[in-house]
């Protein structure tokens, strides 16, 4: 327990420097020393900077993944705008509870190299997709309009993105979650028309 306590501890330590000075200008000495540990110790538990920093990245996409629920139809499931709520409830609260990790994701783990990269794609090409089947589901139900779901999930996405960043760079506290996540739904279910006008 000792052993993984301090990975963590190591880990924690790093995810403060990389977000502060990015991969590249952040140093094995930069990583101990915010640690507290030697530099055996760091060697125990990771190889170089790029195992821990992958390890950070890694978990950080697995969480993210986490979030993001299938939306299911049914007698015994919430109504699926509840669900899509509760969807984007759980990526903002991580992201607001952990801005560090929002600089990491968007603005230090791309262009880092080709491996990164295709990670970092491939996550966003998974949730695209997720999003493109909700938007599928949601057109057979007639709660969305006809559309082109694949364009339509990438600007939903960036639009997400976005105000990731906004939300963590801005620091926004979590007691303002609900009101930004209903902003949001606002926004990709009306765009910018007033709904009276649908009506």
């Amino acid at each position: 327990m000792l052993k993984k306590n301090r990975r963590e501890e190591i880990l924690t330590a790093a995810i403060t420097v990389f977000s502060q000075k990015g991969y590249h200008d952040t140093s094995i000495s930069d990583l101990i020393e915010k640690a507290g540990i030697a530099r055996g110790t760091f060697y125990l538990y990771f190889e170089n900077k790029r195992q821990i920093f992958d390890s950070i990245l890694n978990n950080l996409l697995l969480e993210i993944d986490h979030c993001i629920k299938t939306i299911e139809i049914g007698a015994e499931q919430p109504n699926p705008l509840d669900q899509l709520r509760a969807n984007l409830t759980r990526i903002f609260t991580l992201f607001v509870e952990n801005p560090e990790l929002s600089k990491i994701l968007l603005r230090h783990a791309t262009g880092l190299d080709e491996e990164s990269d295709q990670k970092i794609t491939e996550f966003y090409s998974n949730s695209a997709y997720k999003i493109e089947e909700a938007l599928r589901l949601g057109i057979r139900m007639n709660l969305v309009r006809e559309c082109d779901p694949r364009i339509t999930s990438y600007c939903i996405l960036g639009s997400i993105r976005e105000v990731i960043e906004h939300i963590t760079l801005s620091r926004r506290d979590i007691s303002e979650i609900d009101a930004i996540v209903e902003e949001v739904l606002g926004f990709g279910l009306y765009g910018l028309m007033n709904p009276k006008l649908l009506s």
